[in-house]
Order: C-alpha cells, then structure tokens, then sequence
C-alpha cells in the first residue's frame, strides 16, 4: 500500500512541475513562488530517493528542505497577503528560521536522527502564515466562489498536510518507544497519504485559472 501511495503522490509531483512550467507566464508572483518550491520537492525527493537506493543516510537533507520550503512559503503569502507589516516582519522571521536550521545541520550533523522538533517549528510557523491568509479571507470577503482561487487549495493542503504531520512530530517519543514494524507502515502510509494530498492542492492551484 505505501508503495502505490508514494507512487501516486510523485506522479501528482510530477504533473505539478509540468503544468507550472507550462502556465509559469501567466501565473501570478506568489504561484510563481509556489512553482520553485514544487521544485524544489522534486530536487529533494530526487536526492532522498537515490541515497536510499543506494543505502546511504538521507536524513540530513530535511533541515535542508524545510528552511527553503519555509522560505518559498514565506514569500507566496507576502505576495498573497499584500500586508505592508508582514512584508517587514517575513524577511527576519524566514531568515531567523533558515540561521535556525543551519545550525542545527552543522551543529548537530548526525545523519541518522529524526529532528521533531525541527520540523514541528516549521509546521507551526506554516499554519501561523495560513491563519493569517483565512483571516484576510474572512475579513474582505471578496472571494465569492473559493473552489476557484489558487491560494484557497494551497492553504488547505498546508493545514491538512502540517496538522497531520504535526501528530507524528508530537508522539514521536512514544512512537519510538513502542516501536513495532506495523506501526512504522502505518505511520509511513499515513506521511505518503498526506504528501499525496498537498500535492494534489498545489497541481489544483496551478491548474485552475481564478475568476478575478
């Protein structure tokens, strides 16, 4: 089952990557941004998958990722949000971030260890810039149909994607603790089922063409 889920969600990757190249000039700044960082999870799944052919430790590269992916998101929200304060605020939080993770690649560099924490910062802080695009949404009201706006199906992917994985992240302790075979499937069938649907968010946000 993991296998036929991963497959699904590279395949979703993969037309993603070939409809934002394809409709690229004609997307807005912020879709722009979210192009680079499918992108971006390709290089990345690209790289994990051959060290793991190869049986080479690939857990490194995740502080890698995840400080540019909070980058990218950083600016499609600023571009989304158009909020003069957050504009300000985005380039010091993201870079305080992106220092972050750094640190933790060259202070604790050891290939082999899960970083929860890490990736449980990151969660937080991405579902800190969604709630910040649904309270625009509420306040203006200037959507009238949300199935067509793009950043209305990446923002819903993101709270699915990062609430999900944040369950992970919280029990991983325990998880560890209690740690059986048929629990690490489950655990990895459910990661592959939420990549799969973020993925399907971004290719429905670059697909459809918004009405304003």
């Amino acid at each position: 089952m993991l296998d036929t889920i991963v497959f699904i969600a590279y395949i979703i990757l993969a037309l993603s990557v070939l409809v934002g190249s394809w409709r690229f000039r004609q997307l807005p700044t912020n879709l722009r941004y979210l192009v680079g960082l499918v992108g971006l999870e390709v290089i990345t799944e690209v790289i994990t998958y051959t060290l793991h052919t190869y049986h080479k430790p690939n857990l490194f590269i995740n502080p890698l990722f995840i400080a540019g992916e909070l980058w990218l998101l950083a600016l499609v929200y600023d571009k989304t949000l158009h909020y003069p304060e957050f504009s300000r605020v985005r380039p010091w939080l993201a870079g305080a971030f992106v220092a972050y993770c750094a640190l933790d690649f060259l202070l604790a560099p050891e290939v082999a260890r899960f970083k929860p924490a890490l990736q449980l910062i990151e969660s937080l802080l991405i579902l800190g810039l969604v709630a910040l695009y649904f309270r625009k949404l509420l306040h203006e009201l200037r959507v009238t149909q949300l199935e067509r706006e793009p950043m209305f199906w990446v923002s819903v992917g993101l709270v699915i994607n990062h609430l999900g994985k944040s369950q992970i992240y919280l029990f991983s302790n325990f998880l560890l603790t209690h740690y059986s075979h048929q629990l690490n499937l489950h655990i990895w069938d459910f990661h592959a089922l939420l990549l799969a649907v973020l993925y399907s968010c971004y290719l429905v946000a670059l697909w459809i063409r918004p009405l304003n």
